[in-house]
């Protein structure tokens, strides 16, 4: 395994991030709401991107493979994989459609204006599917009103707010900390095994090399972090296969 250097300190400035992906991002930010995993996907893939400079720049958005790169006149397939664990996901996917869909009740709202609030959760929260209507009603009750007057009102759910001046009206959910956990070379083995499946219909797209991005250490209970001293060998199609993990921002090259 080789960790990945970046080429210079300046390898996380946001406007280089703009330059390699806002050409593409635009037009997906039409309709976030639809195109919200190809805007994640793209946010990871010029992440990635970013520890070579300029020297890789995405050529279009695809889907067999999820991109396609260009490299000195060479083009590169990267497929893109988020390896999380899917139990606690659920839980979390949960919540985030929940305020995800009060979010887009309240856009229509004239009263209120625009707003970032962030609403830190409970501990433990154990609600049901039955109950998703009533707690949408709830996030839009308890965000306009501390929105509009400041006031909380205590509930079940949210456990206090934070709020900031911002472009749009939206509501974030933070399910607070969370056990961090080691990736383990089962899971990579399998996120490729499936990846590995589909890559002849990828060489449909005449590249002339095949790369495959997983992505670990995201901000949630469902996140892995990468184990710096594992030993893996990898028997894959890919020509290469990189691990970044996201929220600490480091790349791992393991083929």
């Amino acid at each position: 395994m080789k960790i990945i250097v970046p080429k210079n300190s300046t390898h996380m400035d946001t406007n280089l991030l703009g330059d390699m992906i806002n050409s593409h991002l635009e037009p997906l930010l039409l309709d976030k709401r639809k195109n919200k995993q190809k805007i994640l996907e793209l946010c990871h893939v010029g992440k990635f991107l970013m520890f070579f400079e300029k020297e890789i720049r995405i050529e279009k958005l695809s889907e067999k493979p999820d991109f396609i790169l260009e490299w000195n006149r060479r083009r590169i397939g990267l497929e893109h994989q988020i390896i999380i664990e899917p139990k606690s996901k659920e839980r979390e996917g949960f919540y985030e459609n929940i305020f995800s869909s009060a979010e887009l009740e309240i856009q229509s709202d004239p009263e209120l204006p625009n707003f970032l609030a962030n609403c830190y959760l409970h501990h433990d929260l154990n609600f049901k599917l039955r109950q998703k209507e009533n707690l949408i009603s709830l996030v839009k009750e308890i965000v306009k009103d501390y929105v509009l007057n400041e006031n909380f009102t205590e509930n079940p759910l949210i456990e206090h707010i934070s709020k900031m001046p911002h472009t749009q009206k939206n509501i974030n959910a933070n399910l607070g900390a969370w056990w961090q956990k080691d990736i383990t070379k089962e899971l990579i083995h399998s996120a490729i095994r499936k990846k590995d499946k589909k890559i002849l219909k990828y060489n449909e797209n005449n590249v002339d090399s095949q790369w495959l991005l997983l992505v670990i250490g995201g901000v949630g209970d469902s996140s892995y972090n990468m184990d710096t001293s594992m030993e893996i060998n990898i028997e894959t199609p890919f020509d290469k296969v990189f691990i970044l993990e996201d929220f600490r921002t480091k790349l791992f090259e393991i083929k």
